[in-house]
């Protein structure tokens, strides 16, 4: 998740494995990389064929959209909040501004007669809504595994990301793909974990993951999650 790769990967070490090799799937690309390689060695090979991953990872994305439609932003549609699916409902109203609220179900109210796209303003709102909601849901996970290995993020910021589901920046901000309040809880708490521990290690090393593990010991449930459905969730809010 972090790094300056311009697509999401993953690194996974195969004892079985006697080459480097990249797999593209439609969450991003995976490096597999034999035990007897360098972490160092494994990037370099990654950068030096970004240009058939970037390739490879376009066409099977295209591939896969011929065959999955996208759910629109739309009245009567629904929104997997926290990964269990709830009903929108998008109404207009006498009032100027949009206003959205949230029980058991979300209601958008829009202004009546508004010249803009529907679906856009329904996307702005739900966005400035998770904004707030996630974060505070992100600053309760970070105060429960922060304190553990002195684990502490400068901010926490919730934004749009097409491809990553978060980030840890140089100065130890944490960035969180909003998409990911439409996921399931704990898979929320695997990315945040996930990116607090990037600030003690800055790589995807053996240390890294042991760390993930002593905060989350179950979490290739999770990370399995982002792999399996991981796409169809950020094509669902294309």
């Amino acid at each position: 998740m972090s790094g300056s790769f311009p697509l999401p990967y993953s690194i996974r070490h195969s004892r079985r494995a006697k080459h480097l090799r990249l797999i593209a799937k439609l969450h991003g690309i995976e490096l597999v990389v034999p035990p007897t390689v360098s972490e160092a060695r494994a990037l370099a090979f990654l950068h030096k064929h970004r240009d058939w991953a970037e390739r490879k990872l376009s066409d099977m994305r295209a591939r896969a959209a011929e065959f999955r439609p996208v759910q629109h932003l739309q009245n009567g549609s629904t929104l997997p909040f926290q990964g269990r699916e709830v009903p929108l409902v998008v109404r207009e109203h006498a009032e100027r501004r949009t206003r959205i609220q949230y029980d058991g179900h979300f209601l958008v109210s829009v202004p009546v007669g508004s010249s803009e796209d529907l679906q856009h303003i329904t996307r702005t709102a739900l966005f400035d809504w998770v904004k707030v909601w996630m974060r505070g849901e992100a600053g309760s996970i970070v105060q429960r595994h922060a304190v553990r290995f002195g684990l502490h993020p400068r901010q926490i910021r919730i934004k749009r990301m097409k491809s990553r589901w978060g980030s840890c920046g140089p100065r130890n901000d944490i960035n969180l793909n909003w998409l990911l309040a439409f996921a399931p809880p704990s898979v929320l708490e695997y990315v945040v974990v996930h990116e607090l521990c990037h600030i003690l290690h800055r790589n995807h090393s053996a240390h890294f993951w042991d760390l993930v593990a002593r905060h989350l010991p179950g979490y290739p449930a999770e990370r399995q999650w982002l792999r399996r459905d991981g796409a169809d969730l950020l094509r669902r809010f294309e």
